[in-house]
């Protein structure tokens, strides 16, 4: 795997994500990006950022990103399961399977803890499912260690990760 692939992060707005159901050619338009093959992995998530960016107060800056090559292609997406909580903040990512295996997880997993740290977060958590996969490689190069389990009634066993990347 590359350790030079990098990625640029772009907040989602309602607006996008609304383009992005409706129609994917203006979607591609506005983005400057073909939409990759097997992206959204969890369309769920565009729903889910969708309702929660037409509440007030949405925080776009903690809630999901766009994931761009430097080449400007769109090779995923994750960000932030809400503003940071008593110094705690959770993140996620999908690389979309064309790019999967050249370093973009690790990239936007990278990016992900260099925005919650420079904002003064002290914890940042993820979670895996409950098996190695290239997540938990992803996860724990970054330094994060596995502190525990659970069940999601959605997803199954998970394990749970924790970055410790300020003062508690």
């Amino acid at each position: 795997m590359t350790t030079s692939a990098t990625v640029s992060m772009t907040p989602v707005t309602a607006a996008l994500l609304q383009t992005l159901l409706r129609d994917r050619g203006e979607f591609e338009r506005i983005t400057g990006s073909a939409i990759p093959d097997g992206w959204p992995e969890f369309p769920e998530a565009i729903e889910h950022t969708l309702a929660a960016a037409r509440e007030p107060g949405f925080a776009a800056d903690w809630s999901m990103h766009l994931f761009f090559s430097a080449a400007g292609e769109l090779v995923g997406s994750g960000g932030y399961h809400g503003p940071p909580s008593d110094g705690t903040v959770e993140i996620g990512y999908e690389i979309a399977p064309a790019f999967r295996g050249r370093g973009y997880a690790k990239a936007a997993a990278r990016a992900l803890v260099a925005k919650a740290t420079a904002a003064g977060v002290a914890r940042i958590n993820a979670h895996t499912v409950a098996a190695e996969s290239p997540s938990t490689g992803v996860l724990r190069a970054l330094g994060f260690r596995q502190i525990g389990a659970a069940i999601d009634s959605a997803d199954g066993p998970l394990w749970q990760w924790r970055l410790p990347v300020g003062p508690d």
